[in-house]
């Protein structure tokens, strides 16, 4: 579609809406989820930052990245981090077994399938996501263009809120369960897989251009947003186990309020 702007949008966007979602399972959730979840955690979030904070300086950088393999510098570094970290840290191989953990916790809950069922229901789920995912892309651009309101826009805001109903279903369902760990795996494991798109999309975007070359500065204010929403739930994390009084700390608002404001600012530098 050659839309650049669109995709970053829905990546960056997809990020900072899925902090959202830690308030939306607070809703549904008995115990406060961020006082009741490892620390190691934070492994996940600090990825998350890294990432986001390569993609904006990329787009801000006035010259280029160098492509490789139709694709620029920038995003093979994004993803070669992703694994590496992914692989090789001890918190994010240890998060890993708890995320497993949690959902064996949940599997044991239900009535058991056959293994071909549930392939059946993955390939299914998979399709429609895919599809539904292209009409999604057609249906922003062409509100992009008929609002006047701009792809970066579009992109961070109904495309990215689409995108992640599947994350929005799964944290509400593991926090009405009590798997709060698996809440926020859900997360920020989440964000920083979406940042691994950004070199799919780079390998098959029209042009020559790397395409955070491409990006507005709104893309870069959104990276950024999704950058201070991670640093507020490590710090959340790093706090001492305490005991809260309200349903919504004050680590609950602040992603609330941080969010909004994001949009905002968003807006401004379309």
């Amino acid at each position: 579609m050659g839309s650049g702007n669109l995709a970053l949008g829905n990546v960056f966007g997809s990020n900072i809406f899925n902090m959202i979602l830690l308030v939306v399972g607070q809703i549904f959730a008995t115990r406060h989820i961020l006082s009741n979840v490892s620390p190691t955690h934070i492994t996940t979030a600090a990825t998350g930052m890294l990432l986001s904070g390569i993609a904006a300086l990329s787009i801000i950088t006035p010259h280029p990245a160098p492509s490789f393999l139709g694709a620029g510098l920038d995003t093979w570094l994004i993803a070669v981090l992703y694994i590496l970290i992914m692989y090789l840290l001890p918190g994010a191989k240890e998060e890993g077994e708890l995320e497993a953990a949690a959902a064996s916790e949940a599997r044991q809950a239900e009535p058991t399938t056959s293994l071909s069922v549930v392939w059946m229901k993955f390939a299914v789920s998979a399709a429609a996501i895919l599809v539904a995912g292209w009409f999604l892309s057609k249906a922003a651009d062409e509100i992009a263009m008929i609002t006047g309101l701009g792809e970066t826009f579009i992109g961070s805001t109904l495309l990215a809120a689409s995108t992640s109903l599947p994350e929005l279903t799964v944290s509400i369902f593991t926090a009405r369960m009590g798997a709060y760990d698996l809440t926020v795996g859900n997360v920020l494991g989440s964000n920083i897989f979406n940042m691994t798109i950004l070199l799919i999309s780079d390998l098959f975007q029209a042009g020559s251009t790397p395409i955070l070359s491409l990006g507005s500065t709104g893309q870069a204010v959104s990276a950024l947003v999704g950058l201070v929403l991670s640093g507020i739930v490590i710090v959340a994390l790093t706090l001492p186990k305490r005991a809260v009084k309200w349903k919504f700390n004050w680590e609950m608002w602040l992603l609330l309020a941080g969010y909004l404001l994001g949009l905002y600012l968003i807006y401004l530098a379309g």
